[in-house]
């Protein structure tokens, strides 16, 4: 698949069958599920990624592994009632490509992946985050004279001059 003529091709025979699925009424079990719209997702990212991975370019893999998350979290909304729409989803997924990036070819992105890692984690898990610095804060509070003697007797008898 080095050729340029290939992915092209490959993305007009899956546009094809898609309009096709959806002219004629397939009885394929769970046709109801796989012939939508993410599943053209899930393809195109399965054949950018691929075709990404092999030739070791950065910008197709980049490309195939977002809209493969993005066809994963779009199956997942339309196809199970306990997923949701979060816009942290949307940051992990670039996140998990831009690591991606690194790893592969050991180029620049990491910085950016950790970046917005980060911002999904506290997003995703922001209230749990706020009730665990809720109760350190609250058993600071307690105990913050406690602290500021024994940091004093450091200073005044432990300190090396």
């Amino acid at each position: 698949m080095k050729s340029n003529q290939a992915l092209p091709g490959i993305i007009l025979v899956v546009i094809g069958i898609y309009f096709l699925s959806q002219q004629f009424d397939f009885s394929l079990p769970y046709s109801d599920i796989l012939l939508k719209w993410p599943s053209m997702l899930l393809l195109f990212g399965l054949v950018l990624s691929w075709q990404g991975f092999s030739n070791r370019d950065d910008n197709k893999m980049f490309s195939g592994v977002v809209l493969l998350g993005l066809g994963t979290l779009f199956h997942g909304v339309h196809t199970f009632e306990y997923w949701t729409f979060h816009w942290p989803y949307f940051t992990l997924i670039i996140s998990f490509a831009f690591f991606l990036k690194y790893f592969v070819n050991k180029r620049d992105g990491i910085t950016t992946g950790v970046i917005l890692l980060i911002i999904s984690v506290t997003a995703l898990f922001f209230s749990s985050i706020t009730q665990w610095l809720n109760s350190i804060h609250s058993s600071f509070e307690s105990f913050w004279p406690v602290i500021l003697i024994l940091i004093g007797l450091y200073l005044l008898f432990f300190r090396k001059k």
